[in-house]
């Protein structure tokens, strides 16, 4: 067994930091949390945030609601699967729960139980999608559509968020993974899963390059809407920016 206060310390750092700690166990403080296995109780916390921002600004809201839960959970679950070889309970009808912050965005998350040793059947094999299945399967698959659901937008918005913070965690663990040996093949495999347009058995690949390179700069390819949130800009990887960016410098 694997404690589920993972020692992420070393690989999660700058503003990443904050995370580290996403993941505890439900028993070690008795917090209360959202089922994540009960859809109108999700439905519910999304509501209660998105509502008092009115109907105009729905779609914006929630956008950075599913962001600050992505960023929970996607940055700490990659450097525990690629970096760790672990195995984390993340199916949300195994008992996993959300944590809220006073802001009423996701915080963190409450595990059922101890993170496990990855099979060899993940933890040998080159391939993204089977060694991540735990993550991508067994909960954005399930999780997501929940989201869209409850706030009326496009699954595809809340893919391109997930696939976003995928994309993240890649270019801060993959180096730390390809300098460590016997981890080349999995940080290979996840730089290989998100460039990847279909998965092995034909299906779109909801993750697909969430992002590009315009001028040398990160940039996502769907918005994620952050200017339209009350005192907030354009985020630093906003494809609206970019484009105004480079028609300033082409009018000279």
């Amino acid at each position: 067994m694997i404690p589920a206060l993972l020692p992420l310390d070393p690989f999660l750092t700058g503003d990443y930091a904050g995370h580290r700690d996403s993941f505890a166990l439900a028993a070690e403080d008795g917090e209360a949390g959202v089922p994540l296995a009960d859809a109108a109780a999700v439905g519910a916390a999304l509501t209660a945030f998105t509502a008092p921002l009115g109907p105009a600004r729905r779609v914006a809201a929630v956008s950075q609601w599913t962001k600050s839960y992505f960023a929970a959970l996607t940055l700490p679950s990659v450097a525990a699967t690629l970096l760790l070889d672990c195995d984390l309970p993340l199916a949300p009808a195994g008992g996993i729960t959300m944590v809220l912050a006073e802001t009423g965005r996701p915080s963190r998350f409450r595990l059922p139980g101890d993170a496990l040793p990855l099979g060899p059947d993940r933890r040998e094999t080159g391939c993204g999608f089977t060694r991540f299945s735990g993550l991508i399967d067994d909960h954005l698959a399930v999780i997501i559509p929940v989201f869209a659901a409850a706030g009326g937008v496009p699954q595809r918005m809340i893919w391109s968020n997930a696939a976003d913070y995928l994309d993240r965690a890649a270019r801060m663990l993959v180096p730390l993974a390809a300098a460590w040996p016997g981890r080349e093949a999995a940080a290979a495999g996840l730089q290989a899963l998100l460039a990847a347009p279909d998965r092995p058995d034909g299906s779109p690949n909801l993750l697909h390059e969430p992002v590009r390179l315009m001028n040398g700069l990160r940039t996502r390819k769907v918005c994620c809407l952050r200017y339209a949130m009350p005192g907030e800009d354009f985020c630093g990887s906003c494809p609206k920016r970019r484009r105004a960016e480079a028609a300033r410098t082409a009018r000279g």
